[in-house]
């Protein structure tokens, strides 16, 4: 490893990192990042190949089927998808269009919407299941040993926990 590697600011300045650790961080950051956004890619292409609801609405629709009512206000959605609020608004219209949710007015807010999974949308989420699961053995899962598998999802949940409030 180097001593200093440099990150890149907008304006094209420059800021050393010195310390081994931070390059450490700086390291595992951008292979997370490259290795989350290769497999995301390589699931999106196996959902459409094999003719299934896109990938975001696959995530979507998992999050209203374990949520209490499987039901969520669309407030709550946005903070865990990777979407604008404008791009989450077009998507559930179309997963709405489509018959996979519904779209309920709130009764303690008027300005507020409910999602809810419909039977279909419950149904794409079954038939798309095994696909997703082979696709997480297959790209990711075999990497790795039980023990470092139990140590990532600690990891990750501990994070989460910590930004959960932050976002």
């Amino acid at each position: 490893m180097h001593n200093n590697i440099a990150l890149y600011c907008n304006r094209n300045e420059t800021l050393p990192v010195s310390s081994a650790i931070h390059e450490r961080q700086v390291a595992a950051w951008q292979q997370l990042l490259l290795c989350e956004s290769r497999i995301v890619r390589l699931v999106e292409r196996e959902f459409e190949v094999r003719g299934l609801v896109p990938f975001i609405f696959y995530d979507i629709l998992l999050q209203l089927r374990y949520a209490p009512d499987q039901a969520k206000r669309f407030r709550d959605i946005t903070p865990e998808v990777v979407l604008s609020r404008s791009a989450l608004s077009r998507c559930i219209d179309r997963m709405a269009a489509l018959g996979l949710v519904k779209k309920l007015d709130c009764a303690d807010d008027p300005r507020g919407l409910i999602i809810r999974i419909t039977v279909a949308g419950k149904k794409e989420l079954k038939r798309a299941w095994p696909i997703y699961r082979e696709q997480i053995e297959k790209l990711f899962g075999r990497h790795f040993k039980a023990t470092e598998l139990d140590f990532l999802a600690d990891r990750f949940a501990q994070i989460s926990r910590a930004l959960k409030d932050r976002t």
